[in-house]
């Protein structure tokens, strides 16, 4: 398949715009600090190698994966020393570098992904809303880590008849704004953890004004009420054993029907055995180009009335879930680079960078999006393949101002 024009539009050169500066902007060092402070991690006392400039090396090293991480702190300071002079200041040893990264831990980059990343569409930007709703979606992924002894006991290896897989392997589950492809919620755990369980944590960050897309393996009653009780609309796929005995069937070929909590369930004491909810069902196939046609797919909705949205428009939506695993492709594939493994050999450092990768990539696709709103096209229609390239040619370059005109100085 060929791959989409690495075009932008009009007016709008995306080179101005994803630099270094960027990454300051929506992460001021103000912000930094707070979190630092919060968490406890900040430094205490003044340091050749301060705890704001490790957070920025540790996003910029999701913009250089393929190389060592002080030549990443070295890209970090060319650009800060034209700022603020020092151009004889040597660069960190990875001793210092690594112990500084351990010191401040995984805590102030997951505040940060909590309290800064958010949906970045308003209703003008095309593609990122359906009626009056934000399009969201859930879906999980993993990653291969470093093939340490920390990395195999806490996050495991896959297993089968043939034995073990050579690496360890995270897992992760995010929410994603589908028109942007902005992850603005993520958790992470092993690779025995379920996917479902790790959605868990991310409920609370749904709202009134999203419809909210799922795969079948999200699917549990107690799940679908949570998430209904948080006000979104809900359009998520079901496995095909579900009992749904049709209540009324509607004008659009869709139906009624109640949805129940499991045995299951009712053991746990999770749910009572006469709780119901009704839920309007949506069932089709997908036709493929060579004319053979896909299994059921079958999609309950929270949004009953076929007037607010027919059958149809809502099978269409379904398919927006896709825009997940495309950002995906562009984490894994575009941004930390085919084949490569994450960098870090302890399990908190592992979090650490993933969680900066999220920070990275928040970068990228909030000025992708700011670029589509001034051309006033979809965010789908602007390469993320060039958006990359360019902030790795212009990453140093637009550093706004810090507040305070001191000197960086690194430690050897």
């Amino acid at each position: 398949m060929p791959r989409k024009p690495m075009a932008a539009p009009a007016g709008m050169n995306l080179s101005d715009h994803l630099t270094l500066g960027a990454v300051m902007r929506v992460y001021p060092r103000k912000v930094i600090e707070t979190h630092l402070d919060r968490t406890g991690r900040n430094s205490i006392r003044v340091r050749r190698l301060p705890a704001f400039l490790v957070v920025y090396l540790v996003i910029v090293l999701a913009m250089y994966s393929e190389v060592s991480v002080r030549e990443n702190l070295r890209i970090v300071l060319e650009g800060l020393r034209r700022k603020f002079g020092n151009d004889e200041t040597p660069v960190a040893g990875g001793t210092a570098i690594s112990h500084q990264r351990q010191r401040i831990g995984k805590e102030p980059f997951r505040e940060m992904l909590e309290e800064i990343v958010r949906p970045v569409a308003d209703k003008g930007l095309k593609g990122c809303f359906f009626k009056r709703w934000r399009i969201v979606a859930v879906d999980g992924n993993h990653i291969e880590v470093q093939n340490t002894e920390e990395n195999r006991e806490a996050f495991g290896v896959h297993r089968n008849q043939h034995g073990e897989s050579g690496y360890p392997i995270m897992k992760w589950v995010c929410l994603t704004e589908c028109g942007t492809r902005v992850v603005f919620a993520a958790n992470v755990g092993g690779v025995r953890d379920s996917e479902a369980e790790l959605f868990e944590p991310l409920i609370e960050r749904l709202d009134a004004g999203m419809i909210h897309l799922a795969d079948r393996y999200y699917y549990s009653f107690d799940r679908w009420r949570r998430c209904g009780a948080r006000g979104a609309v809900l359009l998520w796929r079901v496995r095909s054993n579900l009992i749904l005995k049709p209540e009324t069937v509607l004008p659009d070929g869709s139906y009624l029907a109640w949805v129940r909590p499991s045995n299951k369930l009712v053991r746990r004491g999770v749910c009572d055995k006469k709780e119901k909810l009704l839920a309007r069902v949506i069932e089709y196939q997908v036709e493929f180009e060579d004319g053979t046609q896909s299994e059921i797919v079958r999609l309950i909705a929270s949004l009953l009335d076929p007037g607010e949205a027919s059958a149809e428009e809502l099978a269409h939506l379904y398919a927006e879930r896709w825009n997940v695993e495309t950002g995906f492709d562009e984490l894994k594939t575009h941004l930390k680079g085919s084949g490569r493994v994450l960098r870090s050999q302890l399990p908190e450092l592992v979090e650490q960078e993933f969680y900066g990768f999220l920070l990275a990539y928040f970068v990228v696709r909030k000025i992708m999006a700011d670029a589509a709103r001034k051309g006033d096209i979809s965010p789908a229609e602007i390469s993320f393949v060039h958006a990359v390239r360019v902030i790795k040619r212009r990453l140093t370059e637009n550093i706004p101002p810090c507040g305070e005109e001191k000197r960086f100085e690194v430690m050897v």
